[in-house]
């Protein structure tokens, strides 16, 4: 083998192995269910209906000194969803809604976290509920709780109608309105 190819050689898995090295650097966080929550607030008839999703999991890598290099990765089990009354999660999992057997997981992908003057953290990522994807901004408010142990809580709006969420009878949004209110509460441990 020549120098120069030796040397383009080297150059290649340089690139190959650079970008990997730079990710394995960014702590990964590992989500600690029982303490962490993920929730709803719509509005059915001008009053307030609220559920949660009990099973959620992901892949979270955080930096508090290079935001910039964040890679968030939450995958929602749609069929774990609870509501403030049984008859509304019998009807969430339907067809017209999330139709579980079609689409039994949402997901919200970010890369990069931004910290805002007041204190708070913005990530925009995409979120993809159904067979729809689209763009979303979460903020929240972060603490370390240890060197090892973080809490991250804080919401988004979203439209339901932009997921194809609430479809037939249930597309209007004069009874079930469209905005929706997701609060999140993510505990999680640095892995070791």
């Amino acid at each position: 083998m020549s120098i120069k190819a030796f040397v383009h050689f080297v150059w290649m898995v340089g690139l190959c192995i650079l970008p990997a090295l730079g990710l394995a650097s960014v702590p990964q966080w590992i989500i600690v269910p029982g303490e962490s929550q993920l929730s709803f607030t719509a509005t059915q008839n001008d009053a307030p209906v609220s559920g949660q999703f009990k099973t959620f999991s992901g892949q979270i890598f955080v930096d508090p000194l290079d935001l910039a290099s964040s890679r968030i990765d939450i995958v929602v089990d749609m069929n774990s969803v609870h509501a403030s009354y049984a008859e509304l999660k019998d009807t969430l999992i339907t067809p017209d809604w999330f139709n579980v057997q079609l689409f039994p997981q949402a997901e919200f992908k970010a890369q990069g976290i931004q910290q805002s003057l007041d204190g708070t953290y913005q990530t925009t990522g995409t979120l993809k509920i159904r067979d729809k994807t689209v763009p979303v901004t979460l903020t929240f408010k972060a603490e370390q709780l240890s060197a090892d142990k973080g809490i991250v809580e804080g919401s988004t709006v979203i439209k339901r109608s932009l997921f194809g969420v609430g479809q037939g009878e249930w597309s209007s949004t004069e009874e079930v309105k469209d905005e929706v209110t997701v609060r999140f509460k993510v505990v999680a441990l640095r892995k070791q």
